[in-house]
């Protein structure tokens, strides 16, 4: 009995750490049509989109509805543009405008915020790249002179593998993040009181291809 049992537990143990799945065929046919992404979003008012707190025109969004779309987008590939599907209410055209201006607005924020970061992360690299290379001439320069110049083995060291690690390693995170969020902020916002589960046809993608690429 007892050996039965390991023997079911390491076959449970094999299989669960063997087991694979088709992930780009499976995100494809969860999230893809055509040449779009597509993610539904089923609201009940507009507390749930913009946060309860905004004022008008300065409005800003529910972070569990920016937490639903996030969810969702880190699963698409970034070669699709995204339609955002937002289901479940009637809303005005006003208020249709306003949830499309300040979706926008958010994610162009953010947009902006990781071309900071990555203005920043080239002016740290450039400053480590000098100041190593400063190091390293100056320990060339001393290396016959003073005998005691190891001292500046350190931080020419430091500086130049803090250079790879910034420039090459971080760069390439925040240059993801900067897709992430440019394809967020081109995302095509549309409404359906009810959902229907269909897609957008050919002259309406013709025209959102145009819209996205040429704004």
């Amino acid at each position: 009995m007892f050996w039965r049992k390991n023997k079911k537990k390491k076959h449970a143990v094999d299989f669960f750490r063997n087991k694979t799945i088709d992930y780009s065929r499976y995100i494809k046919d969860y999230y893809v049509e055509n040449d779009f992404a597509y993610i539904s979003c089923h609201v009940n008012d507009m507390k749930e989109i913009i946060d309860r707190y905004s004022v008008k025109d300065y409005e800003d969004m529910n972070p569990r509805f920016i937490s639903f779309i996030e969810d969702n987008a880190e699963h698409i590939p970034s070669e699709y543009p995204i339609v955002l599907k937002i289901t479940g209410h009637a809303f005005s055209e006003e208020e249709q405008e306003t949830i499309i201006e300040s979706v926008n607005d958010y994610y162009n924020m953010k947009l902006g915020t990781v071309q900071e970061d990555l203005a920043d992360n080239f002016r740290l690299s450039m400053m480590l790249l000098a100041g190593g290379i400063i190091c390293l001439a100056l320990y060339v320069y001393l290396r016959d002179i003073v005998s005691s110049n190891v001292f500046l083995i350190i931080p020419t060291w430091f500086m130049f593998e803090e250079f790879i690690n910034i420039f090459w390693l971080d760069r390439s995170d925040i240059y993801q993040e900067r897709m992430n969020y440019a394809q967020l902020s081109s995302m095509k916002i549309i409404f359906q009181e009810h959902f229907v589960d269909d897609y957008i046809n050919e002259e309406a993608e013709e025209e959102i291809i145009k819209e996205i690429f040429d704004e």
